[in-house]
């Protein structure tokens, strides 16, 4: 190891922090602004990297990179457990009575599966028109252990709650939803029936929850620094190679969750609640931004049932159940998007004939996939391979796009979260937990998440 070539690079980068702190301390720039910022610098501190350095320094500097980027992103995993299922439970325990539940329940989960529909079929026509994977050398791929529908079903069964403390440790968050769910419905049914006997509970999960959000208050102070060393390690491992060759697929990709965002989101922003969708994604940006360079949605969580309940002013009730369930079971374009654009980017890589039959089963299992994929990193990943077995398509098509996952990553989970946010206000403002006069009389032009 030549330390000489090294040290400046760890220099430069260093320099980089330097200017972050700055920004944080001196300027007056948007939370938003300084985390856009921290990922430009880290592209391109990245790519100088990647193309100037030997491949025994870029490999050793990254190593360096990884403990900013990923202690950052190990630092929002740390949130998860105790975050989800308190937040969960606390929101549930906010509703008045059990048909409080139902309404606030099914207008969400109702939501969601409505969206996931459309995002399932508005990716197979969008790549289809496009013609993704046309021309893709298709020679040399790694082999997969096949799935069946068998897999799938038993991937179902996986989300029931037999051990919630083993599904904790390994990070399994449908079944610790639904244990929470459980949990949270046994509270609101007692609470109708003896409050006395419930409220010691509520006391003590309402203050374990205002811990759990001082901690990640903190965490998300260290967004700006996380997001440079993040994209500094990807840019430097990848490079622009890893896009040249699937550009056409990041842009379908692209294109579709923007369409979703703009005119699904925006269009039901527009006609349900009646409210400026520009205004509302003004609103959303600090979670919206942080969704995208983190490339997690249940990292992403507290800034989202913040910017909720602070900036789109929807209740903590709803801020609370709408954000938690949402994290892990709104999934638009990690379970609706991606696995109907992989499906057809596979469908062209290797001249495959899709049927009639065979568009159906992708929109039923990417619907499916919609409310279980898990809301971190690179948690499509599984269900797509289900969907492109569950409709007889070659699974390498999943090794194909992964040199540019992380890119396509970002614009998935900031679509997913944009979702969150946007059944919050549309469930939000059928319960009379919008304030509207409040979200209409707001100025953004000059907002900082404190």
């Amino acid at each position: 190891m030549n330390w000489l070539n090294i040290i400046p690079w760890l220099a430069g980068f260093a320099l980089l922090f330097a200017v972050n702190i700055l920004l944080d301390k001196k300027a007056k720039l948007s939370f938003s602004i300084r985390v856009f910022i921290a990922m430009i610098l880290g592209m391109g501190f990245g790519l100088l990297l990647h193309f100037s350095a030997s491949g025994e320094t870029a490999g050793e500097v990254r190593r360096w990179l990884s403990l900013i980027g990923y202690g950052y992103v190990d630092l929002l995993r740390m949130l998860i457990i105790p975050l989800v299922p308190t937040s969960i439970i606390v929101g549930m325990m906010k509703l008045k009575n059990s048909s409080e539940l139902k309404e606030l329940g099914g207008r969400t989960i109702g939501i969601f599966l409505s969206t996931a529909t459309v995002a399932s079929i508005l990716e197979l026509v969008v790549g289809s028109l496009l013609k993704v994977g046309k021309g893709i050398p298709t020679e040399n791929l790694a082999s997969r252990d096949p799935e069946t529908i068998g897999n799938l079903l038993t991937k179902l069964r996986g989300f029931i709650p037999k051990n919630p403390l083993n599904s904790a440790a390994n990070t399994e968050m449908v079944p610790l939803v639904v244990f929470a769910l459980f949990v949270g419905i046994a509270a609101v049914i007692e609470l109708g029936r003896d409050e006395s006997k419930v409220e010691p509970f509520r006391r003590f999960m309402e203050s374990l929850l205002s811990i759990v959000i001082r901690v990640a208050k903190i965490v998300i102070g260290l967004t700006p620094y996380g997001v440079l060393g993040l994209m500094s390690y990807w840019m430097s491992y990848t490079g622009i190679a890893a896009i040249s060759d699937l550009s056409l697929f990041v842009i379908a990709m692209a294109l579709a969750c923007i369409i979703h965002v703009v005119f699904v989101y925006g269009g039901i922003l527009l006609f349900v609640p009646r409210i400026n969708p520009l205004k509302f994604f003004r609103a959303a940006s600090p979670a919206m931004m942080l969704a995208f360079t983190s490339r997690s949605s249940l990292g992403s969580l507290t800034l989202t049932i913040r910017t909720m309940t602070d900036r789109l002013k929807v209740s903590s009730k709803v801020a609370n159940f709408v954000g938690s369930i949402g994290a892990v079971m709104n999934m638009d374009a990690c379970g609706g998007i991606f696995p109907a654009m992989v499906a057809v980017f596979a469908a062209n890589a290797f001249g495959i004939e899709l049927t009639i039959i065979q568009y159906f089963l992708i929109i039923v299992v990417s619907i499916i996939a919609s409310i279980g994929s898990a809301g971190v990193p690179m948690g499509a990943t599984a269900f797509t391979i289900i969907t492109l077995t569950t409709v007889g398509l070659p699974v390498e098509a999943v090794g194909l796009v992964a040199g540019v996952d992380f890119i396509v990553d970002m614009f998935r989970t900031g679509t997913n979260v944009t979702g969150d946010m946007m059944t919050s206000v549309v469930v939000g403002d059928k319960l009379g937990e919008f304030d509207r006069e409040s979200f209409n009389s707001q100025d953004f032009s000059n907002s900082v998440i404190t």
